[in-house]
């Protein structure tokens, strides 16, 4: 475990704060803030990166989701950055999520000693990285038109789109290649393609485990619970229900609004790691604080937050919280494109060879393709 442990904030009026330190006594000089900062803050990505300053060995964790923040590290005299990458990564993961959501709410002593991280994204916040993409949710509206598409082609419609020439194909495509949406391989010699292989759909789903829990542990919940979710999915005549499955062309539509909504609750961590909690079943703020080592303070904003955007509910007889909707964003195999691709090849619009190479792709990540 490193000696000591720092949180760093460059603040416009005062310049580094320094908001936790752990141990108390550790002192720092603005030349050492000045280097560890500004070569972390080169980078665009998630990003541990090593220093020695001043006869010191330095770990520095950032992420451009928390701008102006980073988490920093000194080491004993015989660690190395290899001994702690995954651990000083996912501390420092936790420690920034929690100082987004409640700065106050950071204990530094106890969050080490309990050894609590956050790991790296799931699929689900993967794919909720592309709708929270403008340029990326573009570019997937238009793979689900054209399924395989020489990336020039794509590039050039996404600035006619945009009307900008300095937009970044491969940053715009940067999020669906790290979730596995879409492949970019070179067919023939030159011809750089681009290849859907997964298609996403994010909606609210009823959270059928957790009142089926809420059944089985606390029968005197469950008919409060069910009409809950009933009133949010099919309420009583004349009223509309969520139905997600409606087709949607209009922007500006509210089922399009709301999967961005659900998307930004999905990619938040504290927020998915406290929704993936309540997945399960019905619990209380003390417990969920229990189960994801975070502070209650900060678990009860996510829960406020969570009922506002109508996917929790708080039972105040039973104290107890619980899912009324389930966002989710799931993949699914993209077989419409077939007749979309064999039409594309008829037309000499991409060749055989890409045809192919895309349907072998398919066959690889979903098996074998029914008729």
């Amino acid at each position: 475990m490193p000696k000591a442990t720092f949180v760093v904030q460059l603040d416009d009026l005062h310049g580094f704060v320094v908001k936790h330190r752990h141990p108390t006594s550790l002192t720092l000089n603005e030349r050492v803030l000045n280097l560890l900062f500004y070569e972390q803050q080169k980078s665009a990505r998630e990003e541990i990166s090593y220093a020695e300053i001043e006869e010191l060995k330095f770990v520095t964790y950032s992420s451009p989701s928390y701008p102006g923040a980073m988490v920093c590290y000194i080491l004993g005299p015989d660690e190395t950055l290899a001994d702690v990458k995954q651990e000083t990564a996912g501390t420092g993961r936790l420690i920034l999520a929690l100082m987004k959501e409640d700065s106050e709410a950071v204990n530094l002593p106890e969050i080490l000693k309990s050894g609590k991280t956050l790991t790296g994204l799931t699929d689900e916040q993967k794919f909720a990285e592309i709708f929270l993409t403008p340029s990326s949710a573009l570019l997937l509206e238009r793979m689900q038109a054209e399924g395989v598409e020489r990336s020039a082609k794509l590039s050039i419609w996404l600035k006619s789109q945009t009307q900008s020439d300095e937009i970044d194909i491969k940053e715009a495509m940067d999020p669906l290649m790290k979730s596995g949406v879409v492949r970019v391989e070179l067919v023939g010699k030159t011809s750089e393609t681009v290849f859907l292989i997964r298609d996403l759909f994010g909606y609210r789903e009823p959270p059928v485990d957790s009142v089926a829990k809420a059944i089985e542990l606390v029968p005197s919940l469950a008919t409060k619970y069910r009409n809950y979710v009933a009133e949010f999915f099919s309420p009583p005549h004349p009223n509309k229900g969520y139905n997600p499955t409606i087709p949607v062309t209009d922007p500006n539509s509210p089922m399009v609004e709301d999967r961005e909504s659900i998307a930004r609750l999905l990619s938040e961590r504290l927020y998915f790691m406290i929704l993936d909690c309540l997945r399960e079943q019905p619990l209380t703020a003390a417990q969920i604080s229990e189960k994801t080592a975070l502070p209650e303070s900060a678990v009860m904003k996510v829960l406020w937050s969570l009922e506002s955007e109508k996917v929790a509910v708080r039972f105040e007889e039973e104290d107890v919280w619980a899912l009324i909707t389930n966002p989710r964003i799931k993949a699914f195999m993209p077989e419409y494109l077939l007749p979309i691709v064999s039409r594309k090849v008829s037309e000499k619009e991409i060749s055989p060879e890409a045809a192919r190479r895309h349907l072998q792709l398919l066959i690889e990540t979903w098996g074998e393709l029914s008729d």
